[in-house]
């Protein structure tokens, strides 16, 4: 195998970790939204999202990466996040 094949092998996998790191964020929207319902609070939390953007801009900076895709993509991961908890709450945008 050469060198580039190997690189992108190991892409892939890391590719893989990612995705299953994102599945495991989504699922624990099911214990955020139930802990909201006992404590009566609304779905989406400006003050939280603001928290995690400024700690994935943080962690880009610690990793010396560029904060603007990264904190791209952590909204990404809030609005997937805020989606799954409208859908379990019945209030989500799919049947």
């Amino acid at each position: 195998m050469s060198s580039l094949e190997e690189v992108r092998t190991e892409i892939q996998q890391i590719d893989r970790d990612i995705v299953g790191l994102i599945k495991k964020r989504t699922e624990l929207a099911d214990k955020v939204l139930e802990s909201k319902i006992k404590a009566g609070l609304p779905i989406s939390d400006e003050n939280q999202n603001k928290v995690v953007l400024e700690r994935a801009v943080d962690n880009a900076i610690d990793f010396n990466l560029d904060t603007n895709p990264v904190k791209s993509i952590f909204q990404i991961l809030i609005e997937m996040s805020i989606e799954r908890q409208q859908e379990l709450s019945g209030k989500g945008k799919f049947p």
